[in-house]
């Protein structure tokens, strides 16, 4: 019974001794440790280059017997340092003291470190090296050279991460300038309080007091220079004007220059908010000044460079609302790259289109940046611009239903609708235009012409695109005006009693079958207009005036001179050529419609001032409404009901000056001022 047992005990202990053979073969760790990864906890850039401050981390497969690592590390060249572990997977080594710069240093851990289970590792680490970096030092800068605009800012770039107040503190900028500075990454950016001087040299340095955030300091001062362009090219004029209210919503933005300039340097150089889309365009300027000799005509693929920065929205601007636009210093001259326009900035407030000038008065002035059509209210209210020429316009008319205007600047005829759209020009490239005049149906007008050579091209009566047909007809071979508008200036054209030169100088009947027209040189021309060609037939008067038609006498009314009567005086001229002085005065005369005539008169034989003065008929006696003793009176008009009158004052003294427009009534009462500006007033039916 006993060795049976014994017999059935063997099979047992062999089970067990299996079963624990299969557990140390299974569960029981023989596997030595090993370093899986080594890391710096300061890098400098790169995983093998370290700051001077650095710790190094060396981390293990499994936890180990700590000691038996701590008696095989070593790093080379030797340091001193403390030694901590996170864990026992990780040790940690960190310097006593700041490694020394641009040194190269192995860590190292023999073979025999042990892990928990006694497993020793049988080969040590591979050595593992890296680099500690040398003093920081500046790796870029910007702007360098010369011809920096203005407007630029400073970037100073690093190699790496630097204590940024430290950097701050050891920054100096000669001349001084205010700036304030803002960092990111590595890269300090300099932005200046105001634009830079221009023409002027700066010198930024870096002192050693700046550190990276290691503590390290640059080894030697940094120091560079750049030079601002200079400042030649200057700015003319803006359009609109800073500051104008009831700017043109069609216009466009512009600035004019008193030279040609580079067109690449202006593509980005206006700012304007809130932001408008449109596109840049750089123009001369029409100029009929002058007209240049056939040597000088630039081939079409060597055409100038223009003085005309100019911006055109896609689409009208919205009514009453404020622009800000700002010119950015990097205007470059063409013909000195290192010369640049100052930069600027101003603002503007927009008007509203009008769809008709009936019952308001129209206007000539420069407020918006450039002589320009504008209309107001017939108390002077709600001014607003509808023209944006960048020339000054030297003479317009506007048809009897106020839906249409035309006008001349730098000799080119343009017509355009009262709201601003439908804009056509009439002038062809071969010629100058100028002194448009609406016949009263609207369809045709008559104009004077001179050659592009700037040769007498007489007088014609052309149609109206869009509304009239036919071809243009002759009306005199001679006695165009001279060229030269643009030379006229803001309100010049308003300087002589007679009004503008280029301005409108014919009147028609009311059928437009015969007109009266002063040429250039003041011959009063009276041209038959009712046979397929045109008659014309000479008076003996030199004008003094623009004529003017008076339906309630069926004749023209002109202030003009006669041999026989050198002194200014008022004329009536009849269709037939009859003409009849009328009494002593000058410059434009104005017809009420209802017989009543308004006119200039001097005081004490003086030829200034001059008053408006009123009569009640053509044959009655004149009766002076004003009496300004430093104002002179010009161009008066009659309101739609023959109550006030309209008229334009210029400082005694300055010519070319407006004192405004201004009104009052046909018995010198309610006199008042309108505007502080303006020439050529209509007040419209």
């Amino acid at each position: 019974m006993r060795r049976r047992a014994l017999e059935i005990g063997l099979p047992v202990a062999a089970v067990a001794i299996l079963a624990v053979i299969l557990y140390n073969a299974t569960l029981v760790d023989r596997r030595p440790p090993s370093v899986t990864r080594v890391a710096l906890s300061a890098p400098a850039g790169d995983p093998h280059k370290g700051q001077t401050l650095t710790a190094i981390d060396v981390e293990f497969s499994e936890p180990v017997r700590t000691a038996s690592v701590e008696t095989r590390f070593t790093i080379t060249p030797h340091v001193t340092g403390a030694v901590r572990w996170d864990g026992q997977r990780t040790l940690i080594f960190t310097p006593s003291q700041r490694l020394p710069a641009a040194t190269t240093f192995e860590i190292a851990i023999g073979a025999g470190f042990e892990d928990l289970a006694g497993n020793a590792a049988t080969a040590g680490m591979e050595p593992w090296s890296f680099e500690t970096a040398g003093p920081p030092a500046v790796s870029a800068f910007a702007p360098d050279g010369i011809a920096v605009p203005v407007d630029a800012i400073v970037q100073v770039t690093f190699d790496r991460l630097m204590a940024t107040s430290s950097v701050e503190q050891a920054i100096s900028i000669t001349p001084r300038t205010a700036y304030h500075a803002s960092w990111s990454q590595q890269v300090l950016t300099l932005t200046f309080d105001s634009p830079l001087g221009f023409g002027t040299t700066y010198t930024v340095t870096v002192g050693t007091g700046a550190t990276d955030t290691d503590g390290s300091h640059l080894a030697a001062p940094f120091s560079t220079r750049f030079s601002t362009v200079a400042a030649g090219l200057s700015v003319i004029s803006t359009a609109p004007a800073d500051g104008v209210s009831g700017a043109n919503p069609r216009g466009p933005i512009a600035v004019i220059f008193d030279a040609p300039f580079d067109p690449q340097s202006a593509a980005d150089a206006l700012v304007i908010t809130p932001p408008i889309g449109g596109s840049t365009a750089v123009v001369e300027l029409p100029d009929d000044r002058a007209v240049p000799a056939a040597s000088e005509s630039p081939s079409p693929s060597q055409a100038p460079a223009g003085r005309g920065l100019v911006f055109t929205p896609n689409a009208a601007l919205p009514a009453h609302t404020t622009y800000t636009v700002t010119l950015r210093p990097v205007v470059r001259s063409l013909a000195a790259s290192g010369q640049v326009a100052a930069g600027r900035t101003w603002t503007f407030t927009t008007g509203q289109a009008s769809t008709s000038a009936q019952n308001q008065v129209m206007f000539l002035t420069a407020r918006g940046g450039q002589r320009n059509l504008w209309l107001m209210n017939p108390d002077g209210s709600n001014p607003r611009q509808l023209t944006s020429s960048l020339s000054p316009i030297a003479g317009y008319d506007v048809t009897i239903d106020g839906q249409s205007i035309v006008y001349s600047a730098a000799g080119v005829v343009r017509v355009v609708r009262v709201d601003g759209s439908d804009e056509r020009i009439l002038t062809g490239a071969d010629r100058f235009e100028y002194a448009p005049q609406f016949a009263p149906d609207g369809r045709s007008l008559i104009v004077g012409r001179r050659g592009a050579d700037g040769t007498d091209q007489g007088w014609w009566l052309v149609p109206v695109p869009g509304r009239g047909s036919g071809d243009e007809r002759p009306l005199l071979t001679d006695g165009a005006p001279a060229l030269g508008s643009v030379a006229a200036g803001r309100e010049a054209l308003e300087s002589a009693p007679g009004g503008s030169p280029w301005a409108a100088r014919a009147a028609f009947n009311t059928d437009g079958s015969v007109a009266l027209l002063a040429t250039g040189d003041g011959a009063l021309q009276l041209i038959d207009l009712s046979g397929p060609i045109a008659t014309s037939a000479r008076l003996s008067l030199t004008a003094a005036s623009v004529p003017i038609w008076s339906s309630a006498g069926q004749a023209f009314l002109v202030a003009a001179t006669s041999a026989t009567e050198p002194a200014p005086g008022v004329w009536l001229v009849r269709p037939s050529g009859a003409a009849t002085r009328l009494f002593a005065g000058a410059g434009p005369i104005a017809s009420s419609g209802q017989g009543a005539l308004a006119a200039l008169r001097p005081l004490l034989g003086l030829p200034e001032p001059l008053h408006v003065a009123y009569l009640v008929s053509e044959r009655a006696n004149p009766v002076v409404l004003t009496t300004a003793s430093d104002l002179s009176d010009r161009t008066p008009v009659f309101s739609p009901n023959g109550q006030d009158i309209l008229f334009v004052r210029v400082p005694i003294g300055e010519p070319g000056g407006s004192a405004g427009i201004w009104v009052v009534g046909t018995d010198g009462r309610e006199l008042r001022q309108l505007t502080r500006d303006g020439a050529e007033p209509r007040w419209l039916p």
